[in-house]
């Protein structure tokens, strides 16, 4: 499985921590794939840093994403989010990768479900299928 998790995910994971993180290290342990690019790490550590983070607990969460997943470099494409084009990168680096899930609550995305073959769910449909999977207890 090739997994794309929004910014929001790695938001939730430095602010709630349990939830995101369980989901994302279960992803990891079942050796699916986790994919990310330079816009989702340059939006975790702006979103971060807006939140009142310290700049160097934003850089350590980059660094963390970066390690675990393998970076993806979306090409130009036609794919777009209409309704927020602020999102087209993640839509396109979902792509890219051709990735079977792509995790985010933004109802923008959501609203695309599915997309050229890339589920798009939300966090809590995600654990819901990990679970399923026998991932996560």
């Amino acid at each position: 499985m090739k997994i794309l998790f929004d910014t929001n995910v790695y938001v939730a994971e430095a602010l709630l921590g349990r939830a995101a993180e369980r989901m994302i290290t279960a992803t990891s342990a079942a050796r699916w794939r986790i994919y990310c690019s330079t816009q989702i790490l340059d939006e975790l550590q702006t979103v971060m840093l807006r939140l009142g983070f310290a700049r160097r607990l934003a850089t350590l969460s980059q660094d963390r994403v970066r390690r675990r997943s393998s970076l993806v470099a979306p090409a130009p494409s036609r794919h777009a989010v209409p309704s927020d084009p602020h999102d087209s990168p993640i839509l396109r680096a979902a792509l890219a990768c051709g990735a079977d899930y792509l995790v985010t609550n933004d109802r923008h995305l959501l609203e695309l479900n599915p997309c050229e073959g890339v589920e798009i769910v939300s966090m809590d449909r995600y654990l819901h299928i990990i679970r399923e999977q026998g991932l996560l207890e």
